[in-house]
């Protein structure tokens, strides 16, 4: 749950990085966890190469918007036909039963450009 297409789009942009942690007490009413102050510096270039920033937030969007789901059902949505998906996952090096929770930046990358390699 900490983690999802939010993060994704920080880590593609910005290099993030903690500044303090604010304990539960300081909230009315208290939430039941801690909560963190990042500050974001702005990349020059992301760290990860796409062929296309859309198809790559379009691959996450998909993969966050129905967390139970592997990721093969989860890219039914983009309107892929499921045997291409399979198809870009192998040629990507991903497990289609993983969920998009497990995928690293990076990973996303490599589905989004198999993905766009089949365009």
């Amino acid at each position: 749950k900490i983690y999802g297409a939010l993060s994704l789009a920080i880590q593609y942009y910005t290099r993030p990085e903690i500044v303090l942690e604010v304990p539960p007490d300081a909230f009315l009413p208290p939430p039941a966890v801690y909560s963190s102050v990042i500050r974001c510096f702005v990349r020059d270039q992301p760290p990860v190469k796409v062929a296309s920033e859309q198809l790559f937030f379009r691959i996450v969007k998909a993969a966050f918007a129905q967390r139970r789901k592997t990721l093969h059902n989860a890219l039914k949505a983009t309107g892929m036909v499921p045997n291409i998906i399979s198809g870009i996952l192998q040629e990507a090096g991903i497990d289609p039963m993983r969920r998009g929770e497990t995928l690293s930046l990076n990973e996303f990358a490599a589905v989004s450009n198999a993905w766009h390699g089949r365009i």
